[in-house]
């Protein structure tokens, strides 16, 4: 992805930059979202939080990085790597920080699931994005 094409930020928490065209309330949200992904230490749950539409882009993109970061220490050190596929994970948050395939209507990617049965979906914008 271009730098051209990465969803502008409108600052950090903990080093996690906040995507733009977000309300305070979201964006309360979204930092307890970074929060608790980076009190996460379980793979699985990680995984999980990864492919999870329900929740914030940028924790699913931090998640995916703690995990990658796992998998690149186990490689270096020589150990066994952390049982998950890292082209899935990779595949889940790939396009969460691109504008070009950033949803108008909802807190996701246009390449992401939509809601299955018995699930929440992902997170509706007050204010749809404006066509670029």
């Amino acid at each position: 992805m271009s730098e051209g094409d990465r969803i502008p930020t409108i600052g950090e928490h903990r080093g996690v930059g906040l995507h733009d065209c977000q309300s305070k309330e979201r964006l309360a949200l979204v930092r307890r979202e970074i929060d608790s992904v980076l009190d996460l230490h379980d793979i699985t749950l990680l995984v999980e939080v990864a492919a999870d539409v329900g929740w914030s882009p940028e924790a699913r993109l931090l998640a995916a990085s703690k995990l990658k970061a796992m998998h690149q220490i186990s490689a270096e050190d020589r150990k066994s790597r952390p049982m998950f596929d890292m082209a899935y994970v990779t595949a889940c948050v790939c396009s969460l920080d691109s504008r070009s395939w950033r949803s108008p209507t909802h807190f996701c990617s246009l390449l992401d699931p939509g809601r299955g049965p018995h699930e929440a979906g992902p997170v509706a914008r007050d204010v749809p994005l404006e066509s670029t």
